[in-house]
């Protein structure tokens, strides 16, 4: 007799009877829709295994079984504390993957959590028939009322046996309940239904209403999460742009108060995901309304509850990744209230229990935030004092957890902002100072685990402020060294994840104070190939996100001025004055950048006309270059003092040069921008 085929092979405690009886009925009489069909297949999903008799005491899964699970497409483990702690259902699990792999095994979580109430082989990789030390990752549908629910389970499973979208089976699922729909309205029409029977139906609608928005609640998590895993190691998430946008779409059409908060948590989880995704991908114009609805969903929970300490929790996540964004956006004034409503609460929930470290370096981050959004403001002093207070809050955490690596790193991003705030203020010795400190951080981090990532990418923003600092100091040996190898470790953390905005962003500065140093050196060659790479990693920030204001604009008009006064500078006359034309008054008036970019915009015209040989113009220019007015506030822009020292020397205001000289010395200044202008 020809052996039974099987399309999928069911193993479970006999204590999840029931749920199993259930689902062996629903997989085997669901009938796939015609178009879902492959040629020559099956319309139903069956036959499934499942009846066997109780296994004898011994160490053999009797021939039957071993017959059916070699003769089965699938395994579906029905997954639970009995089913964890049963040595048949292991060896059940262990003959499949040994004979198929990996390939096919399906959890079903029906109690408990998972890990926990997986049968061990399930967590094990197989390979060439034989376990490995390796971890396996299975994809679980999870029938529990307040995860998948058994509808949606259901409908996992079936996408999984028959192979066709899981997306499709839920709208066509739906599609079927809406025409019932109509079918019972049109029948009340009619006056088939009574008084009673409508108010019967009425709830029962309502609870309908809820299972299907359960339901798709949980195939937006499903997609977010188990298939995001799926495609975010090959580099596919644009696959979920689809997947995002339609449930944006179905959330903004729901009123929060008709929602449970049950119903409100899944909105929330499944709104951070669609955010979490896009700003994955720096497209951070779709993040964004993503995070507003994350916002606007914690929000009601938390009006709900205002003391209960996880709502507060998740709505200072929310509120973070608003500001965070709109502050990527330039759109300060949003992301500052988010920042302070963030605080707040941080601030409200780290009180409620000084023993909870986590709760203590929520208020922390929340300290680097405000300090973010100080500096962005142009308060300087403000900013570094939250900065301080981040870096003693994350130490005082870090000794009381025995200063784990990922807190030794958070410590040394809070110097770095320290830094950069003094760097900004003047005070150049001390973020010499507050640098090595970090670097040394991230030194011992790397030297002990060269494959922490993390660490990586905050070497290379250290080292090339560290460079940057040298260079000022006249040190430029030292500089280039520092350069060169924060240079090479952004060469060595970009070649192993080329979309990382965030590792483009942070490799920037590298590449341009080489390129300048360069030039200073009249290495003109070097110069240009650093700033074309530089231009090319901008380039592709650009075309990540049209919107982000740094990105496209602020960002552009520095580099294509810095070229256009050093290794550019040979350009003909018309080139230069378009680049000047182009940027002159392109900033906001808020951006820090915007007096270097005014001023360097005159004087590239005041170059070109000095190429046409119009003196008079080319004074008149340089004129117009010291004109600008400084911007007021703590910064220090010692770009702009250094071109005004050159504008002051060309219109031979020789007094007015040598104090503007006087002042970058006292700072212990050598910019690069001047030496050869």
């Amino acid at each position: 007799m020809a052996e039974r085929h099987y399309k999928a092979f069911m193993s479970y405690s006999h204590r999840d009877r029931q749920v199993a009886n259930w689902l062996h009925r629903a997989l085997e009489t669901y009938r796939l829709p015609p178009h879902m069909i492959a040629a020559g297949k099956a319309e139903r999903l069956r036959p499934i295994f499942k009846d066997r008799d109780e296994l004898p005491a011994s160490d053999s899964l009797g021939d039957a079984i071993e017959t059916a699970i070699r003769s089965s497409d699938a395994l579906i483990v029905l997954c639970s504390p009995a089913a964890a702690a049963s040595p048949w259902i292991a060896r059940e699990v262990d003959l499949y993957k040994r004979i198929h792999g990996d390939r096919g095994v399906m959890p079903v979580v029906v109690e408990g959590e998972p890990p926990g109430n997986f049968p061990a082989p399930l967590l094990v990789h197989y390979e060439n028939g034989e376990p490995t030390d390796r971890e396996a990752e299975p994809i679980a549908a999870d029938m529990r009322p307040e995860a998948d629910g058994k509808k949606l389970a259901k409908l996992k499973l079936v996408a999984g046996l028959a192979g066709v979208d899981l997306d499709h089976l839920v709208q066509r699922d739906a599609a079927r309940r809406q025409r019932k729909l109509v079918m019972v309205a049109g029948a009340s029409a009619l006056g088939m239904i009574g008084t009673t029977a409508l108010s019967a139906y009425a709830i029962d609608q309502r609870n309908e209403a809820r299972e299907q928005r359960a339901e798709a609640d949980g195939l937006i998590e499903y997609m977010l999460t188990d298939l995001r895993k799926q495609l975010e190691p090959v580099g596919r998430l644009e696959l979920l742009d689809g997947v995002g946008k339609r449930a944006m779409d179905y959330y903004a059409r729901q009123k929060l108060a008709d929602l449970s908060a049950t119903e409100l948590g899944r909105r929330a989880r499944a709104t951070m995901l669609v955010a979490e995704v896009q700003n994955l991908r720096g497209n951070n114009a779709e993040a964004l309304p993503a995070f507003r609805q994350a916002a606007r969903t914690t929000a009601e929970l938390l009006e709900r509850k205002p003391d209960d300490p996880e709502r507060m929790f998740n709505h200072g996540q929310s509120l973070f990744w608003v500001g965070y964004i709109a502050w990527q956006h330039g759109r300060l004034g949003e992301a500052r209230k988010a920042m302070e409503e963030y605080a707040d609460i941080s601030h409200r929930l780290a009180a409620k229990d000084r023993s909870n470290l986590a709760w203590q370096m929520e208020e922390a981050y929340s300290l680097s935030n405000l300090g973010t959004m100080a500096k962005e403001a142009g308060e300087l002093a403000s900013a570094l004092d939250y900065f301080r207070r981040n870096v003693e809050l994350t130490e005082i955490v870090s000794v009381k957890e025995g200063r784990p690596v990922a807190r030794e790193i958070e410590i040394a991003g809070g110097l770095s902002w320290v830094a950069s705030t003094l760097q900004s203020l003047g005070r150049m010795g001390e973020a010499l100072d507050a640098r090595r400190k970090e670097l040394a951080i991230l030194d011992k981090v790397v030297a002990d685990d060269p494959s922490n990532i993390e660490a990586r990418k905050g070497r290379i923003f250290s080292l090339a402020n560290i460079g940057q600092l040298e260079a000022f100091q006249g040190d430029r040996a030292a500089a280039r060294k520092s350069l060169d190898a924060a240079i090479e470790d952004f060469d060595r953390v970009l070649a192993a994840d080329r979309d990382n905005t965030l590792v483009k962003e942070l490799g920037r500065a590298a590449l341009r104070d080489r390129a300048l140093l360069a030039w200073s050196d009249g290495d003109d060659a070097l110069a240009s190939r650093q700033f074309d790479r530089l231009e090319s990693i901008q380039a592709d920030l650009i075309a990540r996100d049209r919107k982000n204001y740094e990105w496209t604009v602020s960002a552009p008009a520095v580099l294509d001025l810095q070229r256009a006064l050093t290794d550019r500078s040979t350009l003909s006359a018309a080139a230069l004055h378009e680049i000047a034309d182009k940027w002159d008054d392109a900033l906001e008036p808020k951006d820090p950048d915007r007096q270097f970019v005014r001023i360097a915009s005159r004087m590239v015209h005041a170059a070109a006309y000095r190429k046409e040989g119009d003196t008079a113009r080319a004074r008149k220019a340089y004129a117009a270059a010291l004109a600008v007015p400084e911007t007021k506030g703590e910064r220090v822009d010692f770009r702009s003092i250094a071109l005004r020292a050159v504008a002051a020397e060309k219109t031979g205001q020789r007094q007015l040069a040598a104090r503007l000289r006087a002042r970058l010395e006292k700072l212990g200044i050598k910019p690069l921008i001047d030496d050869r202008l």
